[in-house]
């Protein structure tokens, strides 16, 4: 059965994506270790047919759609500091 990945990695994100959108959504900062866990849960919970695991947005050209019961995306943006720049990860997900 092919079932709708649970997480997408992206580094595609604006809040323009938010604007014809009804629900309310959950913005969430978290780490690099957050988000290997989540992939490594959603492989897991794939094996157990619960659904479709994850898909890399980021490296395939994933179409992005915000809905309820969507995917949950883990977005990668580069972010310039005083040490240099830095990959910080939010978690984006759509509530009903």
């Amino acid at each position: 059965m092919n079932m709708a990945p649970r997480y997408l990695l992206t580094d595609k994100f604006d809040l323009g994506m938010l604007a014809s959108l009804t629900a309310d959504i959950s913005l969430t900062e978290i780490s690099l270790d957050d988000v290997c866990d989540l992939i490594e849960k959603a492989e897991f919970e794939q094996r157990l047919g619960l659904h479709g695991g994850w898909a890399d947005g980021v490296r395939f050209s994933v179409e992005i759609t915000l809905a309820p019961n969507g995917p949950i995306l883990l977005v990668a943006r580069p972010i310039k500091t005083d040490q240099g720049t830095v990959m910080k990860w939010v978690r984006v997900e759509v509530i009903d």
